[in-house]
């Protein structure tokens, strides 16, 4: 939801279906006393009557301020489990719902929502690691022999209107769903970061290693070391010894012969 005015829309779409689905009729509306909520009742096809919270009472509406908390704190987590950018925060929140409704139990029922939705146990084995790294399969066109047959991508939730798993493919920089797509759950200290601009520039990278090894001093020497140490062998083939070295008598001995050598 973009704007309040949106409101309406949300809540108007949702009662046909669940009276449908659960053949009983939606009563009330139970909401903060926002601007947004104030005619809702009024403007649905089913006489709903509305339920206000006083103003500046969150603990009224404790129930729903609650599941916010718990949503926002499980998209902070999945956020920071694989560093993903913020800007996908709204699909670790309807992520985090999704996995709410299927995994918590409630008070007194010991069971979850889905299963008091639909009158079944939720299958879970489709459940990954958000923010994960994915590879979608990639069949569209004509694929030249060699060409990569999958695209990188990040996996961003599920979809809500089919079987599918929804996917931000990192270089046509769009979301896709789709079921063919195999992913790549690793730790958060083994995972790449990810640095994607608010402007989506063309040249910013979305791995650190997109534009290789990261320019460290460290780095370059141990790169160098195996080179240097070939070079010095090549130079001098009888190793130094050091002179605190119990073998100093043969240090001495060897040293005329590299002098004769060269």
């Amino acid at each position: 939801m973009e704007s309040k005015d949106e409101a309406f829309g949300f809540v108007r779409d949702p009662v046909p279906r669940l009276r449908n689905e659960s053949h009983k009729a939606m009563r009330a509306i139970r909401s903060d006393n926002g601007g947004e909520f104030e005619t809702l009742g009024s403007k649905t096809s089913v006489v709903l009557s509305t339920e206000f919270s006083s103003p500046y009472t969150p603990p009224q509406n404790g129930v729903v301020e609650r599941k916010n908390r718990t949503l926002v704190e499980m998209a902070r987590t999945m956020l920071d489990e694989h560093r993903t950018p913020r800007r996908f925060w709204a699909e670790a929140v309807n992520t985090a719902r999704y996995i709410a409704n299927r995994i918590f139990l409630r008070a007194f029922l010991g069971k979850t929502s889905y299963e008091l939705r639909f009158g079944r146990q939720p299958g879970v084995k489709h459940l990954r690691a958000f923010g994960c790294g994915c590879f979608v399969l990639k069949k569209a066109g004509h694929l030249d022999k060699f060409e990569s047959r999958c695209l990188d991508g990040i996996f961003l939730g599920y979809a809500s209107n089919s079987r599918a798993f929804r996917v931000w493919i990192l270089k046509a920089k769009q979301v896709v769903e789709t079921c063919e797509v195999s992913f790549d759950e690793t730790m958060p200290c083994t995972t790449p970061a990810f640095e994607i601009s608010g402007d989506d520039e063309e040249g910013t990278p979305i791995f650190e290693d997109e534009k290789g090894v990261v320019d460290d001093p460290l780095h370059r020497l141990q790169l160098l070391r195996p080179l240097l140490r070939a070079q010095m062998m090549k130079e001098d083939p009888c190793p130094r010894l050091p002179l605190h070295s119990p073998d100093s008598k043969l240090k001495q001995r060897l040293a005329p012969l590299r002098t004769h050598g060269r």
